[in-house]
């Protein structure tokens, strides 16, 4: 699995199923506490600027684009988070009445604090540049998430949320974002022109006394402070972990946890 590597950990571990019932045991993880005030921060500074601000931004880019294409440019945006903690909000279980025999869980108003670095990698065929030319900042996203309980492939599901990106420059970016949990998109394909087949549709593995959860998702906004009337725009996707315990932990992923996660697009520079 791509997105492993970073762990040092491949395909090939034990399956899932039969680790379930390790979640039967009691007590809770000790870093309740870990990302309390800055989840409490963060969370005010995304609802007001990407709640807000996007909309009314987004509504003049529209109207920009339509009376008069600017010029622009095309910059590479590429960026690591190596130490990202996910603060979850309000924890709630359910399931159908019916025959159907499941178990789900939902989570709203979790908050995802990243800082976010230049991956530092290289790219380009008849020259040299860098992958990253977008200045280094933090990621705030505050989102929603439903997960599947079930003994059977847990922890599949899918999350919703808006997000905003301060860099150390003091420019201001925000916008919608979506994505998908435990569901591997790179997995091998019927189709003979993709021959990457590291990755499984199921993208949840049981690695010891940890969940290893693949997250992957698309972010688009644009620039909240910019001075000029067309204003850029930053479109990338992530790639990445959750890190959640196994250990005395009966509600998964209720806790704060560790995120390993990857970042690349392209940024849009408005000439003036």
């Amino acid at each position: 699995m791509k997105r492993y590597a970073t762990l040092g950990v491949f395909c090939g571990f034990a399956t899932v199923a039969s680790a379930w019932s390790i979640f039967a045991g009691s007590g809770a993880m000790s870093s309740a506490a870990l990302m309390a005030s800055e989840a409490e921060a963060s969370v005010s500074v995304v609802e007001i600027a990407a709640e807000t601000a996007v909309d009314s931004v987004l509504e003049t880019v529209v109207e920009a684009e339509v009376l008069a294409p600017p010029s622009f440019c095309i910059k590479n945006f590429s960026k690591d988070d190596c130490n990202g903690f996910v603060e979850p909000g309000n924890y709630d279980t359910n399931g159908c009445d019916d025959v159907r025999d499941c178990k789900s869980i939902r989570v709203t108003g979790a908050v995802y604090k990243a800082d976010l670095k230049s991956s530092g990698q290289a790219c380009g065929i008849q020259c040299e540049s860098k992958c990253d030319e977008f200045p280094d900042g933090t990621l705030y996203l505050k989102f929603d998430y439903v997960l599947r309980a079930d003994s059977c492939c847990p922890f599949r599901g899918s999350w919703v949320g808006k997000w905003e990106y301060k860099t150390e420059r003091g420019l201001v970016y925000g916008g919608d974002a979506h994505g998908t949990i435990g569901v591997g998109t790179n997995r091998k394909s019927e189709c003979l022109a993709t021959d990457d087949d590291c990755e499984r549709c199921y993208d949840v593995i049981l690695d010891g006394s940890k969940w290893l959860v693949g997250i992957e998702g698309s972010f688009r906004g644009v620039a909240l402070n910019s001075p000029t009337r067309v204003v850029d725009e930053l479109n990338f996707t992530c790639d990445g972990t959750w890190i959640e315990s196994v250990v005395s932990n009966a509600k998964p992923f209720s806790e704060p946890f560790r995120v390993l996660n990857r970042f690349d697009g392209a940024f849009v520079d408005y000439c003036p």
